[in-house]
């Protein structure tokens, strides 16, 4: 009996080391891992506490105002107000995107689009909803929080320009994020915030990164319901820099006028500092369309519009110039000493090089001219003759250094240099050499040459303000050197050229003399130019060329004029393009008239009043 006693005390004490070594074990590992999380993980696990009542936040800066040069606003923010949801606060986010719709409907490209950045946003970025609540819609909302966990109302801005289509193609707009851009720099911590916007076109995109500014960071205290309940810490934003351009916004909506339903540009600088003071590419659209997602029928309505209101034509429209480089030729004939001002050449309506007739546009020919008298009648047969004396490595050595071929570095992104063909490009274009019907195409800037307005402007503008190269501008910054620099041409010779430009415009048989003014003593010179887009065969030319107007839209001529104002001592340069106007004295002329003599009537009235400003 006290054997088995003493084998049942053994085996109690036996079970009972063997539960105290579990117990031990345990309570081992209990400490291990207590230190594990405390210790080794405590930071980790305590910012995971944190975001439980802490929302980190990206607060967005403000974007810079852009203003004309007489301190109007052209681009600015309004306020606005917007939902968005933070994944990490909502319990069931289907449900919530549910109750919301039965509230206030979403279409079909937002609910896609809130599902996808569901998927990628991180819980605590907050995913924009809807944009532009009006009053009742945030009431709504804030009447039913209880059914909306981790819905929220923020205070955001957005983008209003006030001079809409006047400022459109200068101004530009910006719009919300795309897949895209989220590609091309995913990094970017602007990405993360609701309805941030970035520059598309104009300066807003070439400035963006001016404009945008840098977020700032807000740590808030939220309750069970995701709501704000105090501010812990808060770093501003910085906000974009305020750009002011040279543009005056009162001659850009007088040109908007003019160029109304035309499918054209028309720009206009001061040829002594290179200041752009209006710069219109028409049609224009509304861009603040683009500051929310663009209904389908306004951007349908626009795509499928044929006189392309989405192209900024002032920089990168690439017509033949027609005409108007006439007086490049000429200037590189005087320069070469292969025309003098005296000498004359004989226009009988056609001249024959080779087995093919090149026509002048008067078909009865002008008889004998000299140079400034053939700059004044447009006379084809005058450039046709001395072309080919000049030859064509000349005349294309004038052309690039008065700036034909080149960019002229305004800033704005989609800028085109057209093409100032040569001989080495004809032979790696077509794999053929140039020929004398190439140089005489040349002459009256036909063939295989293009330019922009922007860049005829440039011409104009040097040629007008005595042979000095000039920069292009369209911001004013102080701080920013635009050099001018003699171009090394005879002075003499641009007198030349300007006196037979002022005949086109001042002289009865000029032809614009229908567009000609006179204010306070101060008229216009120019050239006009009527480019063709189709080809007449010689069998039209026998039968009689058809009229501009009995010709569809698309066949007609495009109408050109580049000049410049006063005469005597030019200040304001212009170039004026309508695509298919039908001609350059009967289109483009007048307008170009119209657009000098308001910058003359605007001069005069802004001394004025800043005369009345100092009594």
């Amino acid at each position: 009996m006290s054997v088995w006693r003493f084998d049942k005390t053994r085996l109690m004490h036996q079970r009972m080391a063997m539960l105290g070594v579990v117990f031990g074990c345990l309570i081992l590992i209990l400490m291990g891992r207590i230190f594990y999380l405390q210790i080794l993980q405590g930071d980790k696990y305590m910012q995971l506490a944190e975001k439980n009542r802490i929302s980190i936040r990206l607060t967005p800066p403000a974007r810079g105002n852009i203003y004309d040069r007489n301190g109007l606003k052209l681009a600015e923010n309004i306020k606005t107000f917007q939902a968005v949801l933070i994944k990490e606060h909502a319990q069931d986010i289907n449900q919530v995107l549910e109750n919301f719709q039965k509230l206030i409907p979403l279409d079909v490209d937002e609910v896609e689009r809130i599902q996808k950045e569901i998927k990628f946003k991180r819980a605590f970025m907050p995913i924009r909803i809807k944009d532009n609540l009006s009053f009742e819609e945030m009431s709504l909302i804030q009447l039913n929080a209880p059914d909306l966990l981790g819905i929220q109302i923020e205070e955001g801005m957005t983008r209003y320009y006030r001079f809409k289509e006047d400022s459109t193609h200068v101004v530009g707009y910006v719009s919300l994020l795309n897949e895209q851009d989220m590609e091309d720099d995913p990094e970017n911590p602007l990405l993360d915030l609701p309805g941030y916007r970035i520059g598309r076109t104009g300066i807003e995109q070439s400035m963006d990164d001016i404009l945008k500014g840098t977020p700032g960071i807000r740590k808030t205290e939220v309750n069970v319901y995701g709501r704000s309940v105090r501010v812990l810490e808060e770093q501003k934003p910085i906000n974009g820099q305020d750009i002011t351009l040279t543009i005056d916004s009162r001659l850009q909506s007088f040109a908007t006028d003019l160029l109304k339903n035309e499918g054209a540009s028309a720009i206009l600088a001061n040829v002594q500092t290179g200041e752009i003071l209006m710069l219109v590419s028409s049609p224009a659209f509304d861009p603040n369309l683009f500051t929310a997602p663009i209904s389908v029928k306004d951007w349908n309505q626009i795509l499928n519009n044929e006189k392309k209101p989405l192209q900024n034509k002032a920089i990168s429209g690439t017509y033949s110039p027609g005409s108007i480089f006439k007086p490049v030729v000429a200037l590189a004939g005087l320069e070469n000493k292969k025309l003098s001002e005296n000498q004359e050449i004989f226009c009988g309506g056609r001249l024959k090089s080779g087995n093919q007739f090149f026509h002048c546009w008067k078909r009865g020919g002008h008889g004998h001219l000299n140079v400034t008298e053939a700059l004044m009648h447009s006379c084809d047969i005058f450039f046709y003759e001395i072309a080919p004396e000049i030859g064509a490595d000349k005349i294309i050595q004038m052309a690039q250094k008065l700036g034909f071929g080149s960019l002229t570095g305004i800033e704005l992104r989609g800028e085109r240099t057209g093409i100032l063909p040569s001989e080495q490009w004809k032979q790696n274009t077509f794999k053929e050499g140039w020929r004398t019907g190439d140089t005489i195409n040349l002459s009256i800037g036909q063939g295989y040459l293009t330019v922009t307005p922007i860049q005829i402007l440039k011409v104009i503008a040097q040629i007008a303000n005595g042979g000095k190269e000039i920069s292009l501008h369209l911001i004013q910054d102080t701080s920013k050197e635009h050099p001018i620099s003699d171009l090394g041409l005879d002075p003499y010779h641009l007198r030349l050229i300007k006196r037979g430009l002022s005949m086109v415009v001042n002289q009865k048989k000029g032809t614009a003399y229908n567009s000609r003014f006179e204010i306070d003593g101060k008229t216009m010179a120019g050239k006009t130019a009527s480019t063709q887009v189709r080809r007449i065969s010689l069998k039209e030319r026998e039968e009689g060329v058809k009229s501009q107007e009995e010709l569809p839209w698309k066949y007609r001529d495009h109408a050109m004029f580049a000049g410049f104002t006063p005469v005597n001592n030019p200040k304001y340069a212009v170039a004026v393009v309508v695509e298919h106007g039908g001609g350059g004295a009967k289109k483009a002329a007048p307008i170009a008239s119209k657009i000098l003599q308001e910058a003359l009537r605007l001069e005069k009235s802004d001394a004025h009043q800043n005369r009345l400003e100092r009594r």
